[in-house]
This record gives structure tokens, C-alpha cells and sequence, in this order.
């Protein structure tokens, strides 16, 4: 009885983070002034060809660089989170790393999930 309840209570909080680490991203949502200045950021430090499918909402371009970015790419883009006033979404991206991030991007439908309501 003792196993059941614990693995109950380590379901319970495994849940409770996972929603509670999927509102983080909710409360990061960009509006259009910072979606821009995002997209700035992206041409000044060196990914102005992803910067570019944005603008021009090439969704296949984008999953295509999400899917196939280096580790140094993705430190990259946390250094110039962290350094641009995304410190929370920098710390989630580090704390799960690439690949988890490129699965949990794929899972919630890739780029044009993420931007089709730009």
C-alpha cells in the first residue's frame, strides 16, 4: 500500500511541474513589439536566415533549423535570451536542454503552431 501511495504522490508532482513548467512558456507569450525586436536579435547575432523564415512565415524553414540546430547554436540562443530580458525562458531552454526542446517543438506542432498567429 505504501508503494502505491508514493508512486501516486510522484505522479501527482511530476504533473503539477510539467503544467506549472508549460504555463512558464504561456506567460512568455511575445507581443508584436517584442516578436519584432526577437526577430532583430535573431539577423544581429547570426541567424538571420531562420530571422528571414520568420518574417516570411516559411514554417518547413524554421522546423528545418529547429531540427537540425548545433549545441553551440542553441547556447547561442540562450546567451541572447538571457541578455535581452528573457531570462526565464533562457533558464527553461538550458534547464532541458536541445534535444528535449527540439522534441517538446515537435510535439506541439513545430513552427507553425508556434508563429501561425503572428
Amino acid at each position: 500500500m505504501k508503494k502505491v501511495l508514493i508512486i501516486i504522490m510522484i505522479i501527482a508532482i511530476l504533473s503539477i511541474g510539467a503544467v506549472s513548467f508549460a504555463s512558464g512558456f504561456n506567460r512568455d507569450n511575445i507581443d508584436k513589439d517584442n516578436y519584432s525586436r526577437m526577430i532583430d536579435l535573431a539577423k544581429e547575432n547570426g541567424f538571420s536566415e531562420v530571422a528571414i523564415a520568420i518574417e516570411d512565415r516559411d514554417f518547413d524553414s524554421m522546423d528545418d533549423f529547429m531540427n537540425n540546430m548545433s549545441e553551440e547554436d542553441y547556447e547561442k540562443m540562450i546567451d541572447i535570451m538571457s541578455n535581452n530580458g528573457h531570462k526565464g525562458m533562457a533558464n527553461r531552454m538550458k534547464l532541458i536542454g536541445r534535444e528535449k526542446m527540439i522534441e517538446m517543438h515537435n510535439s506541439m506542432g513545430g513552427a507553425q503552431a508556434c508563429h501561425n498567429n503572428r
